[in-house]
């Protein structure tokens, strides 16, 4: 089931007049980055052949986490050749397998002179060398740029490999991945609460379309709204304590914020038709959202002390409207006209701008933010069936996160492991 056809569940009618919109096209215009010098990581004691092994299986997924950050230009040295010319920063590393742990010496320092920016020794358990290696990542991106590192987040999905709409996830490169629900139903919009550790999405499993929260420590599920009619999750709110959710009680599909605790709904918007898919702004005092209230859906954002909405987009279908982690952008899926198809887009919140990132490759609906805002995930058509992608926030450079069996839709990204 692809995102669209998941929100038609919550739109009754069909799209209707189709509507002509004037598009403002962004494009991104990228600096030289900082060259960061790679050199292989050596054995801790060359003559165990096991340690040669980690410390290239270790380099490989920090080189990885790197060039994925999009902060460096990763230069790879090797023995006996020269230095790469111009070097910000070096990275070192020396390797080596103590009992059932790795044990990890790094070195960042500067290319001009040598001098250390950082060193650090870390252990980890033998099982987990991409845990460490993602640690090791942030830590150096942390050191050379002052920013967080994204290379412990994760990406939940959805997948119909196995017949039925399941939830999954994998590490945020793609890697790793792994089914967490056993359903054999529909499950649909997966949304990690802001500690990672657990994930609220829907399931028809029961026979109505009831939302669960998913213990990802535990692989427990447990019931958060059983309520007749709709109950959709749309994002927590950034303490974890609330949840927007669009219920329809039977009726006309709105908007309401749940107490996690108490199960308590309060309803924020009431209007004749469906609002739904709503997404909290990063100080949580706004939701962006999907309204049909003025003919086909379009996006709105809504004040949520004071319950006023306003309309940003004049498009002939938007949905899945997610809020940028720094505030500056709302993406969204839509289509200019009728016959178009679904690209990936972004809005301010005055409704004053719009930059389109995907240009009719294939449909591309669902997009998710990486937690540093600079990286989106989407589904899309382009490899002829719905595969997660991920691009960069000015829509250049995608790729393929994964090539997972049957098709994968409803992309959302964690702020941490």
């Amino acid at each position: 089931m692809t995102s669209r056809l998941a929100l038609a569940l919550l739109f009754a009618a069909a799209a209707r007049a189709q509507t002509d919109v004037s598009i403002r096209v962004g494009a991104g215009g990228n600096a030289p980055l900082p060259v960061l010098a790679l050199p292989a990581f050596t054995a801790a004691d060359p003559t165990h052949g096991e340690d040669a092994l980690l410390a290239r299986a270790l380099r490989d997924v920090v080189r990885g986490d790197l060039l994925l950050s999009r902060r460096f230009d990763v230069a790879d040295e090797s023995a006996g050749a020269p230095l790469a010319a111009g070097a910000t920063w070096r990275l070192r590393g020396s390797v080596g397998r103590v009992e059932d742990r790795i044990a990890a010496q790094m070195r960042l320092e500067n290319g001009a002179d040598g001098a250390p920016v950082f060193e650090r020794f870390y252990r980890q358990d033998a099982r987990w060398l991409r845990a460490l290696a993602h640690r090791i990542s942030n830590d150096v991106i942390k050191a050379a740029t002052g920013r967080d590192g994204i290379a412990d987040s994760r990406i939940a999905f959805v997948n119909d490999r196995t017949g039925h709409q399941e939830i999954y996830v994998m590490d945020y490169d793609g890697a790793d991945v792994r089914r967490l629900t056993d359903d054999n139903s529909i499950d649909l919009l997966p949304r990690f609460s802001p500690d990672g550790r657990r994930l609220a999405y829907t399931s028809y499993k029961n026979g109505n379309p009831d939302l669960f929260l998913l213990d990802l420590d535990t692989g427990r599920s447990t019931a958060l709204s059983a309520r007749q009619g709709l109950n959709v999750a749309g994002g927590f709110s950034p303490d974890g304590k609330k949840l927007l959710v669009t219920l329809s009680r039977e009726k006309s599909p709105n908007i309401y914020l749940l107490d996690i605790k108490t199960g308590a709904a309060t309803r924020l918007t009431s209007h004749f038709g469906a609002d739904s898919t709503p997404t909290f702004s990063p100080d949580a005092r706004q939701a962006a959202f999907v309204s049909d209230r003025a003919g086909n859906p379009q996006i709105f954002t809504l004040d949520i002390a004071g319950k006023r909405t306003r309309r940003l987009t004049d498009f002939n279908w938007c949905d899945s409207p997610a809020w940028s982690p720094t505030g500056e952008w709302i993406a969204f899926a839509g289509r200019a006209n009728r016959h178009d198809r679904m690209d990936i887009f972004l809005v301010d919140p005055t409704g004053t701008q719009i930059r389109r990132l995907t240009h009719g490759e294939g449909s591309n609906e669902d997009p998710a933010w990486s937690p540093d805002g600079r990286l989106i995930a989407f589904s899309s058509t382009r490899g002829g069936r719905s595969q997660i992608y991920v691009m960069d926030a000015d829509g250049s450079a995608p790729r393929l996160a994964a090539d997972v069996p049957g098709d994968s839709t409803t992309p959302y990204w964690s702020v941490v492991h």
